[in-house]
Parts: C-alpha cells; structure tokens; sequence
C-alpha cells in the first residue's frame, strides 16, 4: 500500500500542545505535508485551498466542534477524511462522530501506534478509492462496452484482455461459468455494436413453443398462431445472438439449431422456404458442456460448433481482492436508485465482505449490498460490519445461498453459535437483555455465549 495516498494533513485542535504532539507523531510516520489550526472556522477557509487529503479535528472546540467542521466542509465540497480526536472517548461520541461523516475516531490520550493504526486504515480505504476511480477511467477509455466488468485482479485483467482480442473477429463463442458471474455482460461486451444484440434464456423457454421462438412462425401453423412470427435467429440477423443456459436445451432442438448454424439459414414453423440469417452466435452455460456429452444429454457436433472461442469466468470466491470494488459500485448505484443517502464502507466491512463465500458470485453480493443500502438507517453514513450483519438477518430461510453467509468453513459450532448472538445483538442496538429474550436464553448464558472465557471458567469451576 502506498502512502502516497496522503500528502497534505490538517490539524485542527485549539490546544496547542495537542496539536504539536499529533504533528510530531505525524513526523515520525511519514513525510507529510502538515498545517495546524487552532480555530475550526479558519481551518474551513484552509480545506479549501490547501486541500487536505486527511484532517485530524477536534471533537468539542469553542466556536465549532469537530462534526460541524466535517459537515460544512461536505457542503464545500471537500473530500477529505476526518479523524475526529477527542479525550470523551466514549461509545457515544465515536457514534457520532463517524454519523457526521468521520473515517475514524482517535482517543486522547494516544501515542505513535494509534496514530499509526488510523494512518493505515485510511490509506487502505483511500487506495481502494484511488484504484477504483482509475480502473474505471481506463476501462472506460479503452472500451466502453467492458466498463460494467469492474475488477483488477489478475482474473478480470486476463478476460477483459480477451473480450478484447475476440472482438476482433465473427467466431463463436462459449462462455462457461456458474451462475451470478456475468456471462451476459461479458457476452454484450463482445458484441460489435454493429446490428442488435438478442438474448434469450433458452432454460426458460416452454419446449411447445421453443421451436418458434428461435425460428418464428407462419400463420396457422399451430392453434394460436394467427400471424406471422419473426423468431430470434433472424431478429438477430447481422448482430448477435445470445443464447444463455445453452445447457438446457432439449436434444430434438439442439439437432434443428445445428443445422441452422451450419445451414445460415432457418425455416419458420408450418413455413415452406427457408431464410437465410448470419449472426454472431454467442452460448453461455452454468455447467461444462463436456459432461453433458459423455452423459448423453448435449450434442457433441454443436458442442463443437459452439465452442470455437471458449472463455471461463471466475468466481467471485476466485477473485476475492475484487469485492471492495464491487461492492463500492453497488452501494453508490443502488443508493441512487433508491433514493437513499450517500455511503460508504469502511475498510472492516469490506475485510467482512471480502472473507464470505459468495456461493452465488456477484448477482449475490450486488443482492447484498442493495439490501443493505435499503435497510442502512438514514444517518449512517459509514456502513460498518453491524451493518453487514443486518443484512444477514434479513436473509429469508428459503435463500440458501446466501444462508451460507453465516457459515464459514473454519468456524467451529460454538464460533458459528457465538457469531449468530452478536449478529442479534446488533439488530437489537445493543441491547443483551433484548437479545436474551430474542434468543430465549437468560442474561449470564447470553454473556457466556458472548465470551468464550467466560464459557471456560465455568467449565473448569
């Protein structure tokens, strides 16, 4: 992690004997740029132009305390991240302070190591923040088809590299991956942009009406049919057509959409000539085509005809160091769209988001992260693992996959037990007894469950 992150740092404190301690302290860390003020109204004239990648403020001060400065500097537009240091170090204060908006809270007294430790979860969220805002400027400045595919790891950096090379020709294309990875966007990536890009889930088609959804229809060629029906191959004649769950079509329609492909050309139903049609053919599948061949249930000449260009995407589990810019993505998209107020994560939620398993790749942690943004309450401004674990007890029981969020491989049962009582004590406020009662547990198993020294000592007693 570089610190080049933090350059310019203002400290803002009326005792100046705090203040030289922090800048001495600052000193031996690194080497800052630093400017002190003694009186919170200057110190908003100074954001201004000695544009500070990191203030240090005061929380109680005699014309402005801290949380006031961090709102008005918001307003001015300042993207700053406010330490907030005070000697109330209570729960309360810390609350508010991060509630205004603050990155992190420093208590008085402190030394070199928690300065150092502030230093370092605030350069870890402003190098996350830098890495994605150049990402998404490259991405978008060499092709904006691949901007949706957000992610720098080694994974995504090699398939965009490779959406990028296919681009360049008509080949067929099968795209392998479980379900939530993306394949569509990968597939509407790979279009040309020259005629339409049709999609179709083919595992959703009725296999009545499979046939003439693909190739159309003619007027009374079945009940029902009392026009003419254009199908989707020759919708998609001189663009692409996109055929995901490839996996699920039946064995007497795979045989006519081979012959369509090797043909370029289709015959609608209860039609009597055939029409010719050229497409890009793109195939998407949530499972390897390979062992629907030995087992008998895929055709292993369209298999063939597909699988000229073959690409497998990644799991989100595969490429974890992507989840921090995902789930900043989603949680900026998704507070817009729900009209909910700006947010952000701090670096411990997103340790949390990045250590689940994500069984249903990215669709779930984009679920996720929307679920959050809707239940997060209106004056959180920083959303930390409580908030994490709110969304975890929204999760209906029917949805296993993310079910799977409370399970983690390595826990034991008692950890995973302990997990699920600190999970309910955040939806209750952190209120025990009201937790107690939730979990049907009196107050001391609570507190035992809580503690697992506690749980020990009444063993070994």
């Amino acid at each position: 992690m570089t610190s080049d992150v933090i350059r310019r740092v203002l400290i803002v404190d009326d005792e100046p004997d705090v203040a030289h301690v922090l800048q001495r302290v600052l000193a031996l860390q690194n080497d800052f740029e630093v400017l002190v003020e003694s009186s919170a109204a200057r110190a908003l004239a100074r954001i201004v132009d000695f544009e500070p990648q990191l203030v240090f403020t005061d929380l109680v001060m005699p014309e402005m305390g801290g949380a006031d400065l961090l709102r008005r500097a918001r307003l001015q537009g300042s993207v700053a991240s406010f330490v907030v240091v005070s000697a109330y170090s209570t729960l309360e204060n810390a609350v508010d302070a991060i509630k205004a908006g603050a990155s992190d809270f420093l208590a008085k007294p402190f030394g070199p190591h928690d300065v150092d430790l502030v230093l370092t979860r605030i350069r870890r969220e402003l190098s996350a923040q830098r890495d994605t805002f150049e990402l998404r400027q490259k991405i978008a400045e060499q092709d904006p088809r691949l901007a949706q595919l957000l992610g720098h790891s080694a994974a995504m950096r090699s398939l965009r590299s490779w959406i990028v090379r296919a681009q360049a020709v008509s080949a067929n294309v099968l795209i392998e991956g479980e379900t939530g990875t993306g394949k569509e966007l990968v597939a509407r990536a790979l279009h040309s942009g020259s005629g339409q890009f049709v999609a179709i889930n083919v595992a959703a088609i009725p296999k009545d009406i499979a046939e003439s959804e693909l190739f159309g229809h003619r007027a009374g060629a079945f009940s029902g049919a009392t026009r003419d029906r254009q199908g989707l191959f020759a919708e998609a004649s001189g663009g692409t057509l996109f055929l995901d769950e490839i996996n699920g079509m039946d064995l007497a329609l795979q045989a006519k959409v081979l012959r369509a492909l090797e043909d370029k050309a289709i015959r609608p139903v209860g039609g009597n000539r055939e029409v010719t049609t050229s497409f890009r053919l793109i195939a998407a599948t949530n499972e390897p085509l390979e062992r629907l061949v030995e087992e008998g249930r895929f055709r292993l000449d369209l298999f063939h005809r597909l699988n000229v260009l073959h690409v497998r995407l990644p799991t989100l589990a595969e490429r974890r160091e992507d989840i921090p810019v995902l789930a900043r993505e989603f949680l900026v998209r998704y507070a817009s769209a729900h009209g909910r107020p700006a947010r952000r994560f701090k670096a411990a939620a997103l340790d949390w988001l990045s250590a689940q398993s994500w069984p249903g790749n990215v669709r779930q942690l984009e679920n996720f992260v929307e679920r959050i943004t809707v239940f997060a309450p209106d004056d959180a401004v920083d959303l930390g693992v409580d908030a994490m674990y709110g969304g975890a007890l929204r999760v209906r029981s029917s949805e296993s996959a993310e079910a799977a969020l409370f399970t983690d491989p390595r826990w034991t049962l008692d950890e995973l037990e302990r997990q699920y009582v600190k999970a309910v004590l955040v939806h209750t406020g952190g209120n025990k007894s009201r937790a107690a009662q939730m979990l049907d547990i009196d107050y001391k198993t609570l507190l035992r469950k809580l503690d697992p020294r506690r749980q020990d000592s009444v063993r070994r007693s």
